[in-house]
């Protein structure tokens, strides 16, 4: 089985406007076809891309990114009410990842996670420290985390760059989440994209917070030599076990294949690289299965 942890959903000018995916990716040489983000039936076309790629189970993800942005700019909110319909219609392909802004109500927040669980089975929250300029150690938040914990959710939370221009930097550093696991033992922690460009950082934090995971979207954007020699330092630290497969559009259709032919990209780079195929299964799928319950 092939579960890519970390794929987005939205509509063109109902959840999100033009602009904005456009400094999103703006700090990206390799971006495939954007316009798969601005297609009339996002999800029949997502759908096509898991088809393609090969993936059995998708993680979608929600956001809510309006609090930091001026009234009627139009940035980025994409509900959850939104992405549990879209579960609903492909069940057996999709998995539902809550999100919200915690600082916009975090008392309704919290209600609103409990529902997500309770009515939808979301598998997971997503949070978005930089995109809604909040720290994850404020602890206005903390009530959230123990909610978590009480409903075994697991926490993703976005750190690394991204381009667009209203999301602070200071926000972006794993580290961050240090404070968290400290405070939070028993909450597990995806720190998405391994914190590029703050990979080192990603990884000490894996070495001290045993039971926490990291994924690999947005690697796609990379050269495989980036991702051959994260994943070389990845396993020597951390274990495989501990390795999600993400994608991150718009390289959905994409990515799979280049994870899964690793060996040969290595061999025909000349870089001493070899992961075996019982340790591609786990990042592939097998270690997500276990974390969503899939």
């Amino acid at each position: 089985m092939i579960v890519d942890v970390h794929v987005h959903l939205g509509e063109l000018n109902k959840h999100f406007q033009k602009w904005w995916m456009d400094e999103l990716y703006s700090g990206f040489p390799n971006v495939p076809d954007r316009n798969v983000r601005y297609r009339e039936d996002p999800l029949e076309g997502l759908m096509e891309d898991l088809d393609t790629a090969g993936v059995d189970v998708a993680c979608v993800m929600a956001s809510d990114h309006r609090r930091p942005y001026p009234y009627g700019s139009g940035s980025s909110y994409t509900p959850n009410d939104y992405v549990a319909e879209c579960v609903r219609r492909y069940p057996d392909r999709l998995v539902g990842v809550c999100s919200f802004d915690p600082l916009r109500d975090p008392c309704e927040a919290r209600r609103e996670l409990e529902r997500c669980v309770r009515e939808w089975d979301m598998r997971a929250l997503k949070l978005y420290p930089t995109y809604d300029h909040f720290d994850p150690r404020d602890e206005r938040i903390f009530p959230i985390y123990e909610k978590a914990i009480e409903l075994d959710l697991p926490v993703h939370f976005h750190m690394g760059y991204t381009g667009t221009i209203n999301a602070p930097m200071k926000y972006q550093f794993p580290h961050l989440l240090d404070e968290v696991g400290i405070r939070f033992p028993e909450m597990k922690v995806i720190v998405a994209h391994m914190g590029f460009p703050w990979v080192d950082e990603c990884l000490c934090l894996l070495m001290k917070h045993r039971h926490w995971y990291a994924d690999i979207a947005y690697w796609g954007a990379f050269p495989p030599e980036f991702l051959i020699e994260m994943m070389k330092k990845f396993d020597y630290l951390c274990g495989y076990h501990r390795l999600l497969y993400g994608s991150e559009n718009p390289w959905t259709a994409t990515f799979t294949k280049e994870v899964l032919n690793l060996n040969h990209i290595a061999e025909e780079k000349g870089i001493k690289f070899k992961i075996g195929e019982e340790d591609m299964r786990k990042i592939m799928g097998e270690n997500a299965r276990k974390l969503y319950r899939i």
